[in-house]
């Protein structure tokens, strides 16, 4: 009889307000990334579309918890007007291209042990672009590899290891003056 007296009293209403609890905060857990104002693209907003930007100093606010070892450009890009041609130099410690969408989702990378020059180049297109490139014998081939991405638009962040506070200016200066972000019409583009 307590039991029962319990089970329908104020179990019944710790039982709804559990419940209640966990859907508030599953609902809370998958909607905050959208809500948030402080995504990916709200922190790179001010950089231009399709151009190399060095981060600097600002490297901190746009990109919290960052390595101070690293050097870091950016390069929001649309792939509306074509295909985005990416070139990173091989610095002497390492160097990385990472690609993601506007929101920050990660979708490929590749990093200095790829290459096979001083330079690492690689095209990124939009699944209808890659369907009119035409393709050789073979598409992975590491001097012009080509990354689809899932959106046109999205961002490049390319990092280069600076292994002494010393180094960090000598590997800023090689990133601005060799590193480039430019669209290119499907005729400009190599085939593997």
């Amino acid at each position: 009889m307590l039991m029962k007296r319990f089970l329908f009293g104020p179990g019944l209403w710790i039982l709804a307000g559990l419940i209640l609890g966990l859907a508030v905060h599953i609902l809370s857990v998958f909607a905050l990334p959208r809500l948030a104002p402080d995504d990916a693209r709200a922190r790179l907003d001010g950089a231009p579309v399709n151009q190399v930007t060095m981060l600097g100093a600002s490297a901190a606010t746009r990109l919290p918890l960052a390595d101070p070892a690293f050097e870091t450009a950016i390069c929001r890009f649309d792939l509306a007007a074509g295909i985005l041609h990416v070139r990173a130099p091989v610095t002497p410690h390492y160097t990385a291209i990472a690609l993601y969408t506007a929101t920050g989702l990660a979708f490929g990378a590749i990093n200095d042990k790829a290459a096979t020059r001083r330079t690492m180049d690689l095209f990124v297109v939009t699944s209808a672009q890659r369907r009119e490139l035409a393709t050789g014998e073979d598409e992975t081939q590491a001097d012009n590899l080509i990354m689809v991405s899932p959106t046109p638009e999205g961002f490049v962040l390319i990092r280069a290891l600076a292994v002494q506070p010393g180094h960090a200016a000598l590997v800023r200066d090689q990133l601005a003056q060799q590193s480039r972000c430019e669209i290119l019409t499907a005729e400009q583009v190599p085939s593997g």
